[in-house]
């Protein structure tokens, strides 16, 4: 997971980087992004400050920084998941029932030629 932090408040900027020293990216490269205000971005935006509608309230201990960090990035690519499982067409059953005759018939040719290599073999 890479982030990037775009914060007001250097002291809060300042607490992430050193939270976050081996997650920091830049925003080009980030999964989240880290801010202590709104801002309109087209990455995931995690708001952290003293505001009850925040993501993550000040104050903030490092164990729960990581912990909302993964269950943001979790819930953003569980569903980016979901999405491309739905947009992938379904065959419909007797499709599928046509490819498992195909697969017995091919399974059973193999298994008789098989047979009469082993006996032609043997004999």
């Amino acid at each position: 997971m890479k982030v990037s932090i775009v914060c007001d408040s250097l002291l809060l900027q300042n607490s992430l980087k050193i939270f976050l020293k081996d997650f920091i990216s830049t925003y080009k490269h980030c999964d989240l992004v880290l801010s202590d205000r709104q801002i309109d971005i087209q990455k995931p935006l995690v708001i952290v400050n003293s505001s009850p509608e925040a993501d993550l309230q000040v104050p903030f201990s490092k164990s729960e920084l990581l912990l909302k960090m993964e269950e943001m990035y979790n819930e953003i690519y569980q569903k980016q998941s979901k999405d491309k499982v739905h947009s992938q067409p379904k065959k419909n059953k007797k499709e599928l029932w046509k490819l498992e005759r195909e697969i017995d018939k091919i399974t059973l040719e193999f298994r008789e030629k098989l047979i009469k290599t082993l006996r032609d073999f043997y004999e």
